[in-house]
């Protein structure tokens, strides 16, 4: 059982992208949020820049976790 657990945790810090992508989701989760107090017209420019950055990020967040040995 040790083991399974072992292994599902290494899985969720995959797809979560470990602690760059924990940074990416909160850059995703402040974007949202401009977006309900700005307006899409006032910060479409910004949101894009900041989308790409955010999947960016969480992408190298999960090809740094799926590299990394599990003890």
């Amino acid at each position: 059982m040790n083991k399974l657990q072992t292994t599902l945790k290494h899985l969720f810090r995959v797809v979560i992208g470990g602690w760059w992508g924990a940074f990416a989701w909160c850059l995703s989760g402040a974007s949202t949020l401009a977006v309900i107090l700005w307006g899409l017209k006032t910060v479409a420019l910004p949101l894009l820049m900041l989308k790409t950055a955010s999947w960016g990020i969480w992408g190298l967040g999960v090809l740094r976790e799926s590299r990394a040995r599990t003890i």
